[in-house]
């Protein structure tokens, strides 16, 4: 049986985290209403202050949560596969080896957009690949079930890119139901994310066959998504609606009002008063909190997707670079 936890009991492990998670939300939610007054009073020096504190309260929590996640050496993936070719506990090698190398490539390109910024094409890097490699560690009845597990290496960043990419695959899988979420995800993760998952569905449609992935996180959360052959053929449908239409990369000026650690998230107001929000790339985190409230030059990663099926388009945005600017200048 594959350890999760290393020199440290579980349970009081899971217990602390959750606390700090609470700590981090309830300072996130008070981030969110300094950045509300923000927008209004971009110049206000108070504003900027206290926000500056907050994020350095949440700066030492994280740290606190790293501490605690070095003793977490490895996540579980649950895959639980029944019908059509998945038998009688057994799998046709076939469809299991194809389903696997595209969960695999889809687990990689969701950590690659975390790190960069979402990318339809070039290679994804070697750290990246090897921080996402899923190991099949076991197998159990289900008609065929496994368990693939991922060990978490020596990390560039403050969070485990190995657990941020599960969180991301659970919530791009959970947003198929909701068509805002869906549109919304597929932005920030990117037309090579959803070419993947696609994939899977035809997979599972094709097949006649059914997946279930389960994986607790850190704090002990279970996460869980289930669908029958049906909602694959479903979810195909709906992923050939949503169409990656525009992406390109552009510099811009503006000032940071609006920051959250815990969701990786910014808001930039431009010099015309109008303010974007996004996803904020890991190569971006450490210059944020020193970015807050300033006017900064940004690299940003414009992603327009179009549901062919409403006639909607919207913009998602991924801030990969900071630089603060002395005003005046």
């Amino acid at each position: 049986m594959t350890a999760i936890w290393k020199d440290i009991d579980p349970n009081q492990a899971e217990s602390a985290l959750r606390s700090l998670n609470r700590r981090l939300t309830d300072l996130d939610t008070a981030l969110q209403a300094q950045a509300e007054i923000l927008r209004v009073r971009p110049n206000s020096f108070a504003f900027k202050l206290g926000s500056l504190s907050l994020l350095e309260m949440q700066n030492r929590l994280r740290d606190e949560r790293v501490k605690l996640l070095k003793h977490r050496v490895a996540e579980k993936l649950d895959i639980a596969l029944d019908g059509g070719v998945f038998q009688k506990n057994s799998a046709s090698i076939g469809a299991l080896g194809t389903l696997l190398i595209r969960l695999q490539k889809l687990y990689s390109s969701i950590a690659q957009s975390i790190v960069q910024g979402p990318k339809l094409r070039g290679p994804i890097a070697a750290n990246i690949i090897a921080s996402t490699e899923l190991r099949l560690a076991s197998t159990f009845p289900s008609s065929f079930g496994m368990s693939l597990i991922v060990a978490p290496k020596d990390e560039l960043f403050l969070d485990s890119l190995a657990s941020t990419a599960l969180e991301g695959l659970f919530a791009l899988l959970d947003s198929l139901g909701d068509e805002q979420q869906a549109m919304r995800l597929s932005g920030e993760f990117g037309g090579r994310s959803i070419n993947h998952l696609k994939h899977i569905a035809t997979i599972l449609g094709k097949n006649n066959s059914e997946v279930s992935l389960e994986w607790s996180d850190s704090a002990g959360i279970k996460h869980y998504w289930h669908a029958s052959a049906d909602k694959a053929i479903a979810t195909l449908k709906r992923l050939e609606s949503i169409k990656e239409t525009r992406a390109e990369s552009r510099s811009m000026t503006g000032r940071i009002v609006g920051a959250s650690l815990l969701r990786n998230r910014f808001e930039l107001m431009l010099d015309d008063g109008a303010v974007i929000d996004g996803k904020i790339a890991s190569t971006a985190i450490d210059a944020l909190t020193g970015a807050f409230g300033q006017i900064c030059s940004v690299n940003i990663d414009e992603t327009e997707i179009t549901d062919h099926a409403s006639g909607e388009v919207k913009t998602y945005y991924s801030l990969t670079d900071i630089h603060p600017l002395i005003e005046g200048q």
